[in-house]
């Protein structure tokens, strides 16, 4: 991103994340780019969107990722009432778009990648209702998992599980991450995805939805709500540096107890109809370093649609 981009991009509430010094001369272990949201669907221009996109993405000189971290929300939606015929539909839209993707894309499961087992056939059978069809078509080892890349461990939750009722890990869930945690190294820096923001901002400022008559509450959908005990266990391991979520489509950075919470905005901005409050649509480019620090940009990659979405406060 240079000068003039950066400029554009934080006059639109976008900007740079640092905990390093790009002038220190360090040498990024992991380059990667965070999707979120992507949302693609047949209709908007999405298609059209996505590919724009990942050509931003790997069209630039100085800067390339080699690894794609996506934070959900892959498809438009397979919840609520959509049928398998439907879900097959979407899901051939985001194989499409991805067969050509020449490096890696790690995912974790969004609200919307679940499916309600609506009307199944054969291609999409009721034996892939709930996490099992995205799990499958995202290449999930499993709805929740880690992995290692560069010197740094992943670990992909799944903000879902007890979905729609709230979003927050089951006990096997939360045992599974303090286990997992146990394993790794100290000495190995942490980077967690989630679909929920686990800490945010963007939660408490989405339009007035979360103003109540004894106060400003955050939805129990917009954010864990088992964000205390997360914060807790990364509390006692202070190798965890890096949170990275997606579902606000709008974009917050926020450092609670030594860790750096970002939600990354959303691909599809107001799902490919413009800008969701104001944040275009966008991608995150991430440097990793071996030490644990990082750098994260936020890149409006330029697509047309840019009309404002969302409530607006007439002054």
């Amino acid at each position: 991103m240079n000068r003039r981009q950066l400029l554009a991009a934080s006059a639109l509430g976008l900007g740079v994340v640092s905990t390093s010094r790009a002038a220190d001369g360090k040498k990024p272990v992991v380059r990667a780019a965070h999707i979120t949201d992507v949302h693609i669907t047949h209709d908007r221009d999405s298609p059209k969107g996505v590919a724009a996109l990942f050509a931003h993405m790997f069209g630039q000189k100085d800067w390339k990722p080699d690894v794609v971290l996506n934070t959900g929300d892959a498809v438009m939606a397979l919840d609520g009432k959509v049928t398998g015929e439907r879900a097959a539909q979407q899901i051939e839209l985001w194989k499409a778009a991805v067969k050509d993707c020449p490096v890696p894309i790690h995912s974790c499961l969004g609200n919307h990648d679940v499916w309600d087992g609506v009307e199944p056939t054969e291609a999409v059978p009721a034996a892939k209702k709930g996490f099992a069809l995205m799990t499958e078509v995202l290449g999930l080892p499993a709805p929740y998992y880690s992995f290692d890349r560069g010197g740094w461990h992943f670990i992909a939750l799944n903000s879902v599980c007890s979905w729609p009722n709230y979003g927050a890990l089951t006990p096997e869930h939360f045992a599974w991450l303090k286990d997992d945690l146990k394993k790794t190294k100290p000495t190995t820096p942490v980077c967690v995805l989630s679909h929920l923001p686990i800490v945010g901002v963007t939660s408490s400022l989405y339009g007035d939805g979360q103003k109540k008559a004894d106060g400003v509450l955050v939805p129990k959908t917009w954010q864990h709500a088992d964000c205390w005990e997360i914060s807790e266990v990364f509390r006692r391991h202070s190798n965890v540096k890096l949170c990275l979520s997606g579902h606000m489509h709008t974009v917050d950075r926020c450092e609670y107890r030594g860790v750096w919470y970002i939600c990354g905005g959303a691909a599809s901005g107001a799902w490919w109809e413009g800008s969701e409050y104001g944040f275009p649509p966008c991608y995150g480019a991430i440097d990793l370093f071996a030490d644990g620090t990082f750098e994260y940009r936020f890149v409006d990659y330029g697509w047309k649609v840019r009309g404002w979405k969302g409530k607006e406060l007439k002054v």
